[in-house]
């Protein structure tokens, strides 16, 4: 009974936290912009930074749930709620895409295109690869494959969506299986908490 009490907050704290998710991920793809329009694309150590960030969140803020709720968490409803977050934070990223390549840059695709292809040959050139190599590695970005996978386009967004929370649906199954906690059936006598 006290569980079903404390559902409409759990799903008011997992919002509020997803637009926080959201926002600061969108925050941070903007200053990557500032710093150069492809910086985000073309160095994959901030797709790794921005990755390690959401973590670090969602399991901060997970626990924060968790504590708020009374200390206990199953993991069905740890996963929920983080499912719930994640939801939030991707819709408000892929909304931001959508606008950035739709109205704001809409040459941003070619532009991505053409930075992974100096970036891919550079790296290729740098490993003594021979050019038929090279140019096979650089092909999807040369025959427009790569580009039309960036365009705004409904298909691509949800395609997009879909793959993003397929991702965080796996990874969000193991924060909830490390901040899940089971109340206990009898509460401990007194010396053996203060005793530990």
């Amino acid at each position: 009974m006290a569980n079903q009490a404390q559902t409409p907050d759990v799903n008011k704290l997992s919002i509020q936290y997803g637009l926080l998710i959201g926002v600061v991920s969108i925050v941070l793809a903007v200053v990557f912009r500032m710093v150069d329009p492809l910086f985000q694309y073309t160095n994959w150590w901030v797709s790794i930074f921005t990755l390690v960030l959401v973590i670090v969140l969602l399991v901060v803020l997970a626990l924060d749930i968790r504590k708020k709720i009374g200390g206990y968490w199953s993991f069905g409803e740890a996963f929920k709620s983080l499912m719930i977050i994640m939801v939030i934070a991707v819709l408000l990223s892929t909304a931001y895409n959508f606008i950035l390549f739709k109205f704001i840059d809409p040459g941003m695709p070619a532009k991505v295109s053409s930075a992974m292809i100096d970036k891919t040959s550079a790296m290729l050139e740098k490993f003594g690869e021979d050019q038929s190599k090279i140019d096979d590695a650089t092909k999807q970005f040369r025959d427009g494959e790569f580009e039309a996978t960036l365009q705004p386009t409904i298909v691509n967004e949800l395609k997009a969506f879909a793959y993003a929370l397929i991702f965080y649906a796996v990874l969000n199954l193991i924060v909830a299986a490390c901040v899940k906690k089971k109340a206990p059936l009898f509460a401990p006598p007194l010396d053996e908490g203060t005793a530990v």
